[in-house]
């Protein structure tokens, strides 16, 4: 009696474990925000996207270097700089963490690539041609 109780409880464990890798939370949809929705996730090329905020220092160096680069990579990518101050839910959807900047790069609707802080020009600049 003692083994076939074991086993029923090593049979009812396996069942559990395996239903729980196989139901997957689901994901949770983007805020609802049109202009996101169409300019960053229904896009046909990669887009580059900065969550930061005016009051941000290193932010808005990161927004003089965004505004360098847009010319030298806008074939190849989009590029948007959200407030997080004017648009939280998106920040709170997307951003690891609370620390800004933050910039991610999204392609068919998805974040592929991101990084927080923000280092040089030249840093970013090749963060994102290994990125798009």
């Amino acid at each position: 009696m003692e083994k076939m109780n074991r086993l029923l409880s090593g049979l009812v464990f396996a069942v559990i474990a395996l239903t729980l890798i196989m139901v997957r939370p689901a994901e949770v949809p983007p805020p609802a925000d049109a202009w996101f929705q169409k300019a960053v996730l229904e896009s046909s090329k990669p887009v580059v996207v900065k969550f930061g905020a005016e009051w941000c220092g290193p932010c808005r160096s990161m927004d003089e270097a965004l505004h360098v680069l847009r010319p030298k990579l806008s074939h190849q990518a989009g590029f948007f700089i959200v407030d997080i101050d004017k648009k939280p839910e998106l920040f709170r959807h997307y951003g690891s963490g609370t620390g800004i900047p933050q910039v991610m790069i999204f392609q068919h609707g998805k974040v592929v690539s991101s990084q927080r802080g923000f280092g040089s020009t030249e840093q970013l600049e090749s963060w994102i041609k290994q990125n798009i």
